[in-house]
């Protein structure tokens, strides 16, 4: 497999089901991804408020963003990488979501890639996250890909459930 970068889209090749990654839009594409996001949600957990989730990846939108990538084609998927943290040094990959049709076909692997390489290009240091400690797949996901676990557990702002803080040193 190979990686393809033209006109900042990336496009996985040697794949029958290639994934094409997009620059997200704002405003345009906002909606879109509450959309995946909500989705995603109630695949994972089954019942959601889908109003006050949309809402808050919609809020996201309000911090400085570093990347916001949408991949197309066969399965749609987006990920948000914002600078709002004290740290200047420091990415906070804030969404990365996967529509439930395209759970394990790669592009959430495909999102976490292009959202790293294009934080270490506007030059941070690190990238950090902050996922359920009882999400499986995104948990070997991020240490399958070098993100460490660091800091104490905390509680959701929302649902109260343990989350932890993972960071990922990126190399110049």
């Amino acid at each position: 497999m190979s990686w393809l970068r033209s006109n900042r889209r990336v496009t996985l090749t040697g794949n029958p089901n290639s994934i094409s990654i997009r620059d997200g839009v704002t405003p345009d594409d906002i909606e879109l991804c509450a959309d995946i996001w909500v989705r995603a949600i109630e695949f994972r957990d089954g019942t959601v408020d889908a109003q006050e989730m949309a809402q808050r990846v919609r809020s996201a939108f309000d911090n400085p963003i570093v990347r916001f990538a949408v991949a197309t084609a066969p399965r749609s998927g987006f990920a948000l990488v914002d600078a709002g943290r004290s740290d200047p040094a420091e990415a906070l990959l804030h969404y990365l979501a996967v529509d439930p049709d395209g759970v394990g076909s790669g592009v959430g692997t495909a999102l976490l890639d292009d959202a790293v390489e294009q934080a270490r290009l506007r030059g941070f240091e690190r990238v950090t996250l902050e996922v359920r400690t009882t999400n499986a797949r995104a948990l070997a996901l991020y240490t399958r890909k070098g993100f460490a676990p660091f800091g104490e557990e905390i509680p959701h702002a929302v649902t109260g459930l343990p989350m932890r803080s993972y960071r990922l040193a990126l190399s110049r």
